[in-house]
């Protein structure tokens, strides 16, 4: 049910105060990249070091998100989103500045480790999106964020390039006086969601522990559910981030030039999918149809990349990067809605929580693992792999598992 905003501020500033802070943490995220290996040759001359160093610092990024998600959703439901949101933004400014500074390796590492886990306030923002959104608008909103931290991932990298020629710091200092502009911003204009009422009335020290939020997240056989289709799709997916630079270099003898053209297109697709596909689809076919659908492509994308080896056609490449941008564009912000909806409302922000802090671990192992099978087996097998766990998800949640589960269980 919406909240009563109280005057002077506008029910859809909060909304665009979401969009702006999802935005934000997908250009932290992106304006990093085309920095970091100089970043990091600074501090380890070793160049076979290097490659090594850059993995662990993503590493420690998403292990950090992963174990700030739950607990940063659980003190969301407990004292509201508010104060959770305004707390992310501050740890971010602060993770970009220390960044920025550098200095030494063990510096890199602190700004990087302070910025994942306040991006876990991300899960806060899909708690205020449950308070304020009715069931049958939720996916529209979600559809909405998904568009603006596409979009982020597109001009982080931009801006990142462009800043980086008045230093390499630059770029992190911009984006650590952005969020606390932003920080500002929201202390006069954002209202609280959660209602006093609606709160968890029970806090304690034990609620601080990440694997605790986890278990108690997954304690919904709905929810269960509809994480194991996430982990399932995530893994293929950020293993992609990883090996498509590898794959049109290998394939089609391309450079960093080249490829990026393969990663704008990602994030056009998914701006597209998102912001104006999804409202549609969403009337026609509901968040479940959706998501099946977003999967289907997602398995059609990641074996047309897989047969790239053999076809070593660039129309193929960018076709196969479309369907598959696509597909996880409409899957994510369905599932998301999804998620919200099989969950109490008094736990939204927990259980947002958990999904996301899985999400973070699936962005870990995606990765680490995928970066391991390429190197052994090579590129058809890596991205075939990936294309087995992405119809693993659609089975799931299809409900075609042992034990004869229909797909309304995951719906609740």
């Amino acid at each position: 049910m919406n909240e009563t905003f109280p005057s002077p501020v506008s029910p859809r500033t909060p909304l665009l105060f979401m969009l702006v802070t999802a935005f934000l943490f997908a250009v932290g995220i992106g304006l990093v990249f085309p920095v970091l290996p100089y970043i990091v040759a600074a501090q380890v001359p070793d160049v076979s070091r290097q490659a090594a160093t850059i993995g662990l610092l993503g590493a420690a990024y998403a292990l950090c998100s992963f174990f700030a998600s739950p607990v940063l959703g659980a003190l969301s439901d407990a004292y509201g989103r508010r104060p959770v949101l305004m707390l992310s933004l501050l740890g971010s400014g602060i993770g970009y500045l220390i960044f920025g500074i550098g200095g030494s390796l063990w510096m890199l590492f602190l700004g990087r480790m302070i910025d994942g886990l306040c991006a876990g306030g991300l899960s806060a923002i899909f708690g205020y999106v449950a308070d304020t959104t009715p069931e049958e608008e939720r996916g529209k909103v979600f559809g909405q964020i998904g568009a603006t931290v596409g979009a982020g991932f597109i001009i982080g990298p931009a801006i990142g390039g462009l800043t980086s020629h008045l230093g390499l710091g630059a770029p992190m200092f911009l984006a650590a006086g952005v969020a606390l502009l932003n920080l500002l911003w929201g202390a006069f204009v954002l209202p609280e969601s959660l209602r006093p009422e609606r709160r968890q009335r029970h806090f304690d020290a034990a609620h601080l522990n990440p694997l605790r939020q986890l278990s108690g997240a997954l304690a919904y056989p709905a929810v269960r559910r509809l994480v194991s289709v996430s982990v399932l799709f995530l893994l293929p997916f950020s293993l992609m981030q990883i090996a498509l630079a590898l794959l049109t270099r290998d394939t089609l003898g391309w450079g960093p030039a080249q490829t990026s053209t393969a990663f704008i297109i990602v994030g056009c697709c998914d701006i597209v999918a998102q912001g104006f596909v999804l409202p549609h689809l969403l009337r026609h076919l509901g968040e479940r149809g959706v998501a099946r659908l977003g999967l289907g492509m997602g398995v059609v994308g990641m074996t047309g990349l897989a047969l790239l080896p053999v076809f070593p056609i660039a129309t193929l490449l960018y076709l196969s990067v479309a369907i598959f941008a696509i597909g996880e564009g409409i899957f994510s912000a369905s599932l998301g809605a999804l998620v919200s909806i099989a969950a109490p409302q008094d736990s939204q922000g927990r259980v947002q929580g958990g999904a996301q802090a899985f999400s973070s671990l699936a962005q870990v192992v995606g990765p680490l693992s995928g970066g391991q099978l390429y190197s052994r087996l090579g590129p058809t097998p890596t991205f075939g792999t990936g294309a087995v766990l992405v119809l693993a998800a659609l089975a799931l949640l299809w409900g075609q598992r042992p034990g004869g589960q229909s797909v309304r269980e995951v719906a609740g």
